[in-house]
């Protein structure tokens, strides 16, 4: 761990592949926070679905909602989110009873869904 905790900090900001496997080994030593604060650091994959479902499902497994819920909405807050993190974050909210921001993540995954803008463009 050591080895790689080096070879992340040394590493290209652009190149996140020492800062992963870094957070993988915390994880399977079960240091969740420790994965936590080596993603964080990741900014390059802020709007990345598999990022923020890691960063969600960590903050949630160490029992802070509102730390996942922050990373999830600052994800979110991209005019083009992915449909994988619209469609992600509502069952987030969903599970954690939060009806009205799932309904809404529901509506813009709806309106980016590339059916519906094919459909539009026939009429």
């Amino acid at each position: 761990e050591a080895l790689l905790r080096a070879a992340a900090a040394a590493a290209d900001a652009s190149d996140p592949r020492p800062s992963l496997a870094l957070a993988q080994l915390q994880l399977d030593g079960k240091d969740p926070a420790a994965a936590l604060r080596t993603l964080h650091g990741l900014r390059s994959l802020s709007t990345s679905p598999g990022y923020v479902g890691a960063l969600v499902a960590l903050h949630e497994r160490t029992g802070d909602i509102d730390a996942a819920s922050t990373a999830l909405e600052a994800a979110l807050s991209a005019e083009a989110a992915p449909l994988a993190l619209l469609r992600s974050g509502a069952q987030f909210y969903a599970r954690h009873g939060r009806w009205a921001e799932a309904a809404a993540l529901r509506r813009r995954l709806v309106e980016a869904s590339p059916r519906r803008r094919r459909r539009r463009r026939r009429f």
